[in-house]
């Protein structure tokens, strides 16, 4: 690729993350174009992990010739069966490696190892490209310490050489781009859950000096419990009060595994 070229993209990306842009978008323009300044891919998802009371983190998988870029969020993978289906994955065998890099011609004798990349040989791709993009230990929050990604060709004779040296040159700068988006959605996100839908939006608007108030609606409810029964037996409260004591009553869309999104 070549010297100009690189730069447009890396330079684009860069202000797609300092512009606040969603993943899905971030990841839409870096492979389109990419792909218009001659890379052949076919296929990427870039994965991360991030703080959240339910999900473990999220995956976006672009897809050259569909309209949208999807975003899936996923389990727990250290237990179940999202743990063993998350050990059979390309990307666990680059983590344990402790590599940054790896790369898969898409073969039978691959099949039998990753039921993952046998999908994509299935799908007509030919070559697969794994790699892990590790924060440093103060840039660490939580499980969120590197970003993943896969990228696969259709193209017969693969990866070259020059491209595969292109993709790891860019990639820091999507990576960079990403976590500064997974940030910003991991931050709405504890803001609602701990503190409320409200108070968190006001937090994050920049509410937050002492000795400021607003008015708000409220209700206030008084019981007259005099004369009211007791229970014989005190009972502990139920890990369903518990939980509600702790932080709002949600609802979180269906997720699938890490593994799954591999």
């Amino acid at each position: 690729m070549e010297h100009s070229k690189f730069s447009l993209i890396a330079a684009w990306t860069v202000g797609a993350g300092l512009a606040g842009y969603s993943e899905t978008v971030i990841l839409t323009g870096f492979c389109d174009r990419a792909t218009a300044m001659g890379l052949p891919l076919a296929n990427a998802l870039v994965i991360i992990d991030t703080l959240h009371p339910i999900y473990e983190g999220h995956a976006c998988r672009w897809e050259r010739g569909q309209k949208e870029t999807s975003l899936v969020e996923y389990g727990r993978t250290n237990e179940g069966e999202g743990a063993e289906a998350w050990r059979t994955s390309p990307f666990y065998r680059l983590l344990e490696s402790g590599k940054s890099f790896m790369r898969w011609r898409l073969t039978e004798e691959v099949d039998a190892e990753y039921p993952t990349l046998a999908k994509s040989r299935a799908a007509g791709m030919a070559d697969y490209l794994c790699i892990i993009n590790r924060f440093a230990p103060e840039g660490i929050i939580g499980e969120m310490d590197c970003v993943y990604s896969g990228w696969t060709t259709d193209r017969s004779e693969g990866f070259s050489d020059s491209e595969i040296a292109a993709l790891n040159s860019l990639l820091p700068f999507l990576a960079l781009a990403m976590k500064s988006a997974s940030l910003t959605r991991m931050t709405k996100t504890l803001m609602e859950t701990y503190l409320g839908r409200d108070a968190g939006r006001l937090v994050l608007e920049g509410r937050i000096a002492r000795g400021v108030a607003d008015q708000i609606d409220a209700a206030l409810w008084f019981s007259d419990l005099r004369g009211t029964p007791r229970s014989p037996l005190p009972q502990p409260p139920s890990k369903s009060s518990r939980c509600s004591t702790t932080m709002p009553i949600r609802r979180f869309r269906p997720f699938t595994s890490k593994a799954a999104t591999c």
